[in-house]
């Protein structure tokens, strides 16, 4: 039983073949949330509680069931009740809505921005339960950053010029509205020293320091606090891959060269590496591929997983070959990536499902970070068609629709509008399924 526990509450950070074959048990990871039983049952599996990384054996009997879709079980999403499942799929909205945004800012569109940032802060308004805890601060925080950055827009329309103001984001609204007119000495000391505030925090936010399932949720409101306040409400310039105190250390450090005036570089592309390529998914996949704040996968696999000398072997060879072929041709690492694939598959045991999610989730962090989004477009579709454990990820399909949104916007294609959109009606859809079942 208590095996079966850690299994389960790994499932919504699972890896799932390109080729599904039905037939064959499949790992689970739900890695960002309790475990529950894979269907529901008479059997009550309690909250995980002690363990950062349980072990994941090669296989289970629980990793066979395909619900189809939505299970009206609250424990099936690793949440103690439905308003933590709520509280997931408000971070989803937040983040569609807000790229939404930025692909309206992009094109000029700072009025219709500004619109959609209001519209936001009134869904997330809405979505706000009664009580405490984190279900209640995360979708409050991203109201709060919505309605801020709706008045940026507005001010950014009217002429306005925003006054020094606390964190990063009161920085970048003095640095937007001011536009190119220069700064004087006493701004200057003022924003800068805003930044130093903002920089002083302790202790530093670890997205792998978490003891237990409501450590790790209090880790999560702490790291959303950070993203809301460093997240650019114009630009994409969110990491591809987790969201950590070194991403905000870095727009911090953007922010000070422009208030110096001097231009800011992008950093160079990260190589593929072991940990990205071998290691272990999460389950919401906007947290490790598109940026979304949250604590890392948790979880170690009994079989191949990077203590096994032959299998680290195995993972550094094809980090070898992804490297020189993103160097010769990027779009060579597809064929790389569904033959490695393959050879996952062949061996059959359930787990591999988690070393198949974590490779493709790879290929999609660096195509996209190397400029590459139409490429990481296409491996991110060797998600579909969805079956079994991604049903326990709460809004899977919205969560996919949304990162493919934001690699169209990205890469510019036509379709970005419609992906975004697209994935906000089917968090919306999901909503309503959880609705149905906790009147």
């Amino acid at each position: 039983m208590k095996m079966l526990v850690c299994l389960l509450m790994m499932a919504c950070s699972s890896s799932e073949p390109v080729q599904p074959e039905p037939a064959q048990s499949e790992a689970v990871d739900r890695s960002s949330e309790a475990p529950v039983a894979s269907a529901p049952t008479d059997e009550h599996v309690g909250v995980h509680e002690g363990i950062q990384h349980p072990p994941i054996p090669a296989d289970s009997p629980a990793w066979k069931h395909d619900p189809g879709g939505f299970v009206p079980d609250v424990r099936f999403y690793g949440e103690r009740d439905w308003d933590g499942v709520r509280m997931r799929v408000a971070g989803h909205i937040a983040i569609i809505e807000r790229d939404r945004a930025r692909l309206a800012a992009g094109n000029g569109q700072l009025e219709e921005a500004s619109q959609i940032y209001f519209a936001l802060a009134r869904t997330l308004q809405d979505m706000i339960p009664d009580g405490g805890g984190p279900a209640v601060e995360i979708p409050r925080m991203a109201q709060q950053a919505a309605q801020r950055d709706g008045s940026l827009m507005k001010a950014l329309v009217d002429g306005r010029v925003k006054e020094p103001a606390t964190g990063l984001a009161g920085v970048r609204s003095v640095l937007l509205t001011h536009g190119e007119k220069p700064l004087d000495e006493q701004t200057v000391g003022r924003l800068n020293t805003t930044l130093d505030v903002a920089l002083s925090i302790e202790p530093k936010p670890d997205i792998d320091a978490f003891s237990d399932f409501d450590d790790r949720h209090q880790l999560r409101v702490r790291l959303w606090s950070l993203y809301l306040d460093a997240v650019d409400p114009i630009e994409f310039g969110d990491p591809w891959g987790y969201f950590t105190w070194a991403n905000y250390a870095a727009t911090a450090q953007i922010l000070r060269t422009q208030i110096e005036g001097k231009k800011t570089e992008a950093p160079p592309p990260k190589a593929f590496g072991v940990e990205g390529v071998g290691g272990m998914p999460t389950g919401d996949s906007l947290i490790d591929v598109a940026g979304q704040p949250g604590p890392k996968a948790i979880g170690r696999l009994a079989r191949l997983g990077l203590d096994d000398p032959k299998h680290l072997q195995w993972v550094e060879d094809t980090v070898y070959v992804l490297n020189a072929k993103m160097k010769e041709s990027p779009g060579a690492v597809l064929p790389i990536l569904n033959s490695r694939v393959a050879f996952l598959n062949g061996l059959g045991h359930g787990s591999r499902y988690y070393n198949i999610k974590q490779l493709r989730n790879e290929i999609v962090r660096r195509l996209a970070d190397a400029g590459r989004p139409r490429l990481a477009r296409q491996a991110l579709a060797l998600n579909y068609p969805l079956h079994h454990q991604d049903w326990e990820c709460p809004n899977r399909k919205g969560i996919l629709a949304a990162i493919d949104g934001r690699l169209a916007a990205i890469a510019g294609d036509r379709d970005a509008s419609e992906r975004l959109s697209e994935a906000r009606k089917l968090s919306d859809a999901f909503l309503s399924q959880v609705a149905e079942v906790d009147r």
